[in-house]
């Protein structure tokens, strides 16, 4: 039997076993027949790039090989690096190995190299660099995007338009940044972006502005819902200072700018100047060129639990600039100085708003975010049976009167009659400051302005709890959602919300969807996104969240959870499972939850054992698209 001997080999390079399979490189072959040299090449040449969830195969063609001896192979990785796998290590000539890509990768793409080696004679050898590439290609053109929460002065709202490439690079773009301290618009100078096989994602920002964010870079997670709309999260670069900021949001394909025309349903919240809740929503007409004469226009405040109600509200907009920028300018009675808001279009009917009237030197009203929703056609024709009749589901967000940031968190149902009355309603609810926990029925009644603008004001009772809370609604046409201002005088409730047209039962909770939620807890906040798959007829979900815990980043953890059978209302008992989530039951970081289906798309879920865990939890979900065929 002939001896095996030490291979020499000729070519240096790093051979690690961790990166798939098993070395064959410590064994000697028979040298060449002398007059006949070995080659060796790729037949067919190698695929340049691969995307992550697919794998690639290479076939090295050995020649002058009398004693068959194949192709050595092997994946150059650096220590601790993760270079995918390639399996096998050794192949006969003419037969692939595959090469598998890691799970994730560092930004869009990731170059990796693979050496192929005739066994007979390792100073032939071939080099094949391979690009692994994630699924950025699946957001191209400008977004506008908006998020809201906390930094180290309070109430904390980001929004504006960022132009993506396709290919992981953010080219350009415009923001506003606001908190109690300042409101400032920057010019978007980079940044970039990444999507993984399930969707989720990083999004980085970079701006001239070295005072805001991590030096000016903002640093987000988000989640694919498709290629029109994402959610967002803060999530700090570790390597970075820390922000000292959590907020989430989303981000929405823009697919036109146009000057503004007609009536805009609005709600924004947030803080005034000294810190105390505050809230407004009306509707403005822009009824002339620019000019927002006052003619179908009103507005509601409520700053701290005090109520402006009916208010004249009067001023103008410019033309949106290139992102779809515009500026209103707005007076209104019950502020004594001019409001005025920047505004991101998303569309002609879309506008995400941002106030930036505080100068950072004495000046200016608040800061608030928040929403303008066009009503196009409909506007001032809302009269009785028209516009807000059927079933709705709506969830809010603000402070109660102790006024800690984000204390106030309620989700709920109704049916609003032709008639005027409100029924079938239910309502759950937390109040962090005050420890107050709602669980309970509602009906009621509600006024639709005499005007036809679409203000409708609504009076409330609890079954067994008592008076319920003022919801002022603007609406915003046919089928389209309302804007709601809570208004809640008798617990100082200040917040702002959506309320949704509900589908008709039956509804389907099942596949692929993106989430977004927001903790509350004695005045601190955490924010999230995640992608999970939910399987309908086990009732179960599961899937990986990125959350900025406590103002942290702590990427990667799994969530799951379970859910009862869907009512015929659209709501379902659960749980939600997480590391960073408290244990007030008898499961570890397991929360009890109600989840709102709006139709079988998205929907809101909400925490309903607050007065135990001391928190509070918030949030949306939303079907998701996957990034490829054969992705999660």
């Amino acid at each position: 039997m002939k001896g095996i001997q030490t291979l020499v080999l000729i070519a240096p390079v790093v051979f690690l076993s961790a990166c798939g399979g098993s070395s064959t490189l410590h064994l000697q072959n028979p040298a060449p027949p002398a007059g006949s040299p070995v080659s060796i090449t790729f037949q067919p040449a190698p695929a340049a790039s691969v995307v992550l969830n697919s794998t690639a195969a290479l076939t090295a063609v050995v020649n002058n090989d009398p004693g068959s001896s194949g192709v050595d192979w092997a994946l150059l990785c650096g220590a601790g690096t993760d270079c995918g796998k390639l399996v096998p290590l050794h192949t006969v000539s003419g037969s692939p190995t595959t090469y598998t890509p890691p799970a994730t990768i560092s930004g869009n793409s990731q170059t990796f190299t693979i050496e192929a080696f005739a066994t007979a004679d390792h100073s032939k050898n071939l080099v094949a660099p391979i690009k692994v590439t994630g699924f950025a290609g699946n957001l191209k053109g400008n977004y506008v995007f908006q998020t809201r929460g906390l930094d180290a002065n309070g109430a904390y709202e980001l929004a504006g338009v960022i132009t993506l490439d396709g290919n992981g690079n953010i080219t350009g773009g415009e923001q506003t940044h606001s908190d109690s301290v300042l409101a400032a618009s920057d010019r978007i100078t980079g940044g970039s972006y990444a999507l993984g096989p399930d969707g989720r994602g990083t999004l980085t920002i970079e701006t001239s502005d070295k005072n805001i964010a991590q030096q000016g870079i903002e640093n987000l997670s988000l989640v694919f819902l498709s290629s029109s709309q994402a959610l967002l999260a803060t999530l700090d670069n570790p390597s970075l200072p820390a922000s000292n900021e959590t907020s989430s949001g989303t981000m929405d394909l823009q697919t036109s700018i146009q000057p503004l025309q007609g009536g805009y349903a609005f709600a924004v919240g947030g803080t005034d100047l000294a810190l105390q809740p505050m809230a407004m929503g009306g509707i403005l007409n822009v009824d002339n060129p620019e000019t927002i004469s006052g003619q179908g226009s009103v507005a509601d405040q409520d700053d701290a639990g005090t109520l402006s109600s009916n208010a004249a509200i009067a001023g103008n907009v410019t033309t949106p600039d290139a992102f779809g920028a515009v500026t209103f300018v707005l007076t209104a009675a019950f502020a004594s100085s001019p409001l005025q808001f920047t505004g991101y279009m998303v569309d002609a009917t879309h506008i995400k708003l941002i106030e930036s009237d505080n100068s950072g030197q004495g000046t200016g009203i608040a800061s608030t975010a928040g929403l303008a929703i066009g009503q196009g056609s409909a506007t001032g024709t809302f009269g009785p049976g028209s516009g807000f009749t059927g079933n709705y589901v709506f969830g809010i967000v603000g402070e109660d009167s102790s006024f800690l940031p984000t204390s106030l968190a309620s989700v709920g149902q109704f049916t609003a009659s032709s008639a005027g009355s409100l029924t079938g309603g239910y309502n759950d609810e937390f109040l962090g400051g005050l420890s107050i926990e709602i669980a309970d029925g509602f009906s009621g009644n509600y006024a639709l302005d005499s005007a036809g603008i679409g203000r409708v004001d609504s009076t409330t009772n609890y079954t067994s709890g008592g008076a319920g809370p003022e919801l002022i609604f603007y609406l915003t046409g046919k089928g389209g959602p309302a804007l709601v201002l809570d208004a809640d005088a008798s617990l100082g409730a200040v917040g702002t919300g959506l309320a949704y047209p509900q589908t008709a039962a039956p509804y389907v909770f099942n596949g692929l969807y993106g989430l977004s939620f927001t903790q509350g807890s004695a005045g601190s906040e955490s924010d999230a996104t995640a992608a999970i798959t939910v399987d309908g007829t086990a009732r179960t979900l599961s899937g990986t969240v990125d959350t900025d815990f406590l103002r942290s980043p702590q990427p990667n953890t799994p969530i799951s959870g379970s859910f009862a059978v869907i009512s015929a209302n659209g709501r379902s008992a659960g749980s939600l499972s997480n590391t960073f989530f408290p244990s007030p039951g008898s499961t570890p970081n397991t929360l009890a939850v109600d989840f709102y289906l709006i139709d079988s798309a998205h929907g809101f879920f909400i925490e309903t054992d607050s007065l135990v865990s001391g928190q509070s939890l918030l949030g949306y979900f939303a079907v998701r698209t996957p990034v490829c065929a054969t992705c999660p």
